[in-house]
């Protein structure tokens, strides 16, 4: 009986630990969609701001549009699955691969010589190895078919998630991820 009702507790909080992991990355993906930059700063891992600074990034973001020639738009984000869990210290992990089409309208004004669609259409590609990158000519506009990583790590005792891209040869992940997750991501997270 006491075993049971040990199980139980167990499954129940990982059942919660999982929907607060999905409400989270629900929420980080509409903010995404919306562009509401103050809050996907609020939910990446505060690992990042060692890094750059969050008011610097804030206001990268805010002017990315502004300043790019470029208007970004988020669509059709799907969460593919998640890998198990893995807990290092008072800290989970868990890897979830999803997958959106990124939408990139240029300004005919700023882009308007075939080179410069060239060059952009080139930097999307090394950017997002790997992935779908078309361009549509009489509308001036990208899409790509984004798929791709998040890690969610949230501490022990709390129940916000943080995120953080993954991108393989990303230098900068050591500063943000611990070796052992990055270690298994880069040999694809067995169970």
């Amino acid at each position: 009986m006491i075993c049971s009702i040990l199980v139980l507790a167990l499954a129940s909080k990982g059942m919660s630990q999982s929907i607060e992991l999905e409400t989270d990355l629900n929420q980080y993906f509409l903010a995404t969609q919306a562009k509401d930059w103050n809050k996907v700063l609020d939910m990446v891992n505060p690992r990042i701001f060692s890094i750059a600074p969050k008011d610097m990034m804030q206001q990268m973001y805010s002017q990315m549009e502004s300043d790019s020639g470029m208007k970004f738009h988020f669509s059709e984000i799907k969460i593919l699955g998640y890998k198990t869990e893995l807990i290092l210290q008072d800290t989970s992990y868990v890897p979830v691969d999803y997958s959106m089409i990124l939408n990139i309208k240029l300004n005919p004004e700023i882009f308007k010589t075939p080179e410069h669609i060239n060059m952009l259409h080139q930097g999307f590609e090394k950017t997002y190895a790997g992935q779908e990158v078309q361009f549509d000519q009489e509308n001036a506009q990208f899409f790509i078919g984004v798929k791709n990583t998040l890690v969610a790590s949230s501490a022990k005792n709390s129940n916000q998630w943080f995120f953080s891209e993954y991108k393989a040869n990303d230098p900068l992940l050591s500063k943000i991820l611990p070796a052992e997750v990055i270690d298994r991501l880069q040999k694809g997270w067995s169970q």
